[in-house]
């Protein structure tokens, strides 16, 4: 009877028909929407080893390091790095596994390939590789990193590096600019003027280099390395006698 009475009320009244309509709507709107929001993390939790299988592997490598499998680590890095996996550490890492393997030429390919995708390039990271590249005997492809540094970003570190493997090549005048740019920026720079110096003697300049090497031997006479290159210059000019004094001074055999 009550049922009846409720139907016989909906039909006299047409817009509580449309209310309860609506609800019904509603309701069924907010179930679809439910539904989907599960589908959707399901299909996340189902995609995101796929879609992120770099960070996967090395999620999962830095596990194996954890429980003292190195090797097994290092297999996973350098995985996950030809796989897309950019992490600066993790990088550097497979370079380092792939140069001790012997397969430099992948090395170098993979650190040309992140310098260019990472924008803008960390502080000091270009320097790091070159220095792994350099440490291996790969000397020409270091120097080929840093050449593709900006000059304005580059670091310190990175300079030194650059002015000493293009002294190292045989690149004289291209090293002296480097070092004149760091004395510009710091005219204390003793390791950047020690260079400078020993750069105009590799070059044959060597009476520019003396007079220089004795100034900062008088400017630093404590410091070994500047009494070193002052010996090499001395014996480059032919002045033998001041040359043996000074090694044997670095020797300590005279005062």
């Amino acid at each position: 009877m009550v049922i009846k009475l409720v139907f016989k009320e909906h039909a006299d009244n047409p817009d509580m028909g449309e209310r309860i309509e609506a609800m019904d709507m509603q309701t069924r709107h907010k179930s679809i929407y439910a539904a989907l929001l599960v589908l959707s993390a399901a299909g996340m939790l189902f995609l995101y080893p796929l879609v992120n299988r770099p960070l996967v592997l090395l999620h999962r490598a830095q596990t194996l390091a954890n429980e003292g499998l190195v090797s097994e680590s290092d297999a996973l890095i350098v995985q996950a790095v030809s796989e897309g996996a950019r992490r600066p550490d993790a990088v550097l890492q497979a370079t380092r596994v792939m140069l001790e393997t012997g397969r430099g030429r992948q090395a170098f390919s993979l650190l040309s390939q992140t310098l260019l995708e990472i924008r803008p390039t960390p502080a000091g990271l270009a320097g790091q590789m070159a220095g792994l590249m350099d440490a291996y005997g790969y000397e020409d492809e270091a120097l080929t990193l840093l050449l593709r540094t900006v000059p304005e970003r580059r670091s310190r570190d990175e300079s030194m590096q650059l002015a000493d493997l293009l002294r190292r090549q045989k690149r004289y005048d291209e090293a002296l600019v480097e070092y004149d740019r760091l004395l510009a920026e710091d005219p204390a720079n003793a390791e950047a003027a020690l260079g400078r110096i020993e750069t105009l003697g590799w070059a044959g300049d060597v009476e520019t280099a003396l007079p220089l090497a004795r100034e900062l031997v008088r400017a630093r006479p404590d410091d070994r390395a500047a009494r070193l290159v002052l010996a090499r210059i001395l014996s480059w000019s032919g002045r033998i006698d001041e040359a043996e004094t000074e090694y044997r001074r670095l020797l300590g055999e005279e005062q």
